[in-house]
């Protein structure tokens, strides 16, 4: 499944991180603000030249300084993305030649986007790439590719069938007493992915094999 601290789990547990670009991110911000800062300078001795009508006045492209701040910005921000690009593509080249079935949620990102607590998770972990990658790879590997309805994944325990209802997203494990005491809210909600996907692909005519 998708998740927002990891990037993937999987059914048996093992979980795969989104990548970090808090370091770019910080260089950015710092860039941003010289470019800013630098930028307003500009436009003010700009101005100045204006008000007193210099025979030759200065303008924005005369000044190089606040040109380096962008170029330094837009290298941070370039730096990131290539990273998680490359990032992405080792993890789902590394998921699809390990397994001959892949069950995944059909998440509406562009929904999920609307929400400020959610946006920056979703965009980081870059859900949509990791997809896009999952779905051309399994084609080029002859993989199969199962896309699931989400619903009470997380709600379901994928045990005994309980519905435990609507959680807060800052709730990662709950308990279950009847079946087991503690389970991972994500670990949980792979597994039920899992179902889904046995349960789609049954309807094809196919057989998934689980470990």
């Amino acid at each position: 499944m998708l998740a927002w601290a990891d990037l993937a789990i999987l059914s048996n547990g093992l979980k795969y991180p989104s990548f970090n670009s808090s370091y770019f991110e910080k260089k950015a911000k710092i860039w941003q603000k010289k470019y800013s800062r630098r930028r307003h300078l500009v436009k003010l001795l700009v101005l100045q030249d204006r008000n007193k009508r210099v025979l030759c006045p200065r303008s924005l492209e005369s000044f190089t300084n606040w040109q380096k701040a962008q170029k330094s910005k837009a290298k941070c921000q370039a730096k990131a993305a290539n990273q998680r690009r490359d990032y992405l593509h080792k993890l789902t080249t590394h998921l699809v030649k390990q397994y001959d079935v892949i069950a995944i949620e059909d998440l509406k990102t562009k929904n999920l986007q609307k929400n400020h607590h959610l946006a920056k998770s979703i965009a980081n972990a870059s859900w949509r790439m990791f997809r896009q990658m999952l779905e051309y790879k399994c084609e080029w590997y002859g993989k199969k590719l199962i896309a699931v309805d989400p619903k009470n994944t997380s709600r379901i325990c994928s045990k005994c069938g309980y519905n435990s209802g609507a959680k807060p997203l800052e709730i990662r494990e709950w308990t279950r007493s009847k079946c087991q005491p503690k389970q991972d809210r994500d670990i949980n909600a792979a597994v039920n992915i899992l179902h889904k996907g046995s349960t789609k692909l049954s309807g094809q005519g196919l057989a998934m094999v689980t470990s």
